[in-house]
């Protein structure tokens, strides 16, 4: 949780979220990095324009059941087909090797899908001579983070006057 933020003489507060501020004067963040009520500041002049990018991945997790119970199905219908209907051998290998690649593929992907990072779009500001203060929003192209981008661009041309 931020703190509270002294403002400076003059100066206003453009953007503001749980992550970050964008003031007339200042960028502040690393709210979340920091020990308790420590953040990173810079002056506009000394950053550089932000970087922003989408990152993480939508979850496959129900393709990836429905890969996983089909493989398995297949594997246990070739099973009682192989016992109950004598197919050929060339038959019954077909379908139990059909059905370990989907069960196998659908495993891959379910167990993947649980240690990938979610979508996100991340905003980075490199800061000349300190650290870099990094936004984090949920979900690709955020328009959270389009405002922030904007509002730092603003910010950025009304201190070069």
């Amino acid at each position: 949780m931020r703190t509270e933020i002294d403002l400076l003489d003059d100066e206003e507060i453009l953007f503001e979220d749980e992550q970050i501020v964008v003031t007339t004067q200042r960028l502040i963040g690393n709210f979340e990095t920091a020990e308790e009520g420590d953040f990173d500041e810079a002056a506009l002049r000394e950053v550089a324009a932000p970087k922003k990018f989408n990152g993480g991945y939508h979850s496959r997790r129900s393709i990836a059941l429905r890969l996983l119970a089909a493989g398995i199905a297949a594997v246990l219908v070739g099973a009682w087909a192989d016992t109950t209907l004598n197919f050929p051998d060339l038959i019954d290998g077909l379908i139990f090797v059909a059905g370990a690649v989907a069960a196998m593929v659908g495993l891959y992907m379910l167990v993947n899908s649980l240690f990938r990072r979610s979508p996100n779009t991340t905003v980075i500001f490199d800061v000349f001579g300190g650290p870099h203060v990094i936004a984090s929003y949920p979900e690709w192209d955020n328009p959270q983070a389009d405002e922030l981008v904007r509002q730092f661009a603003r910010a950025k041309r009304r201190s070069s006057y």
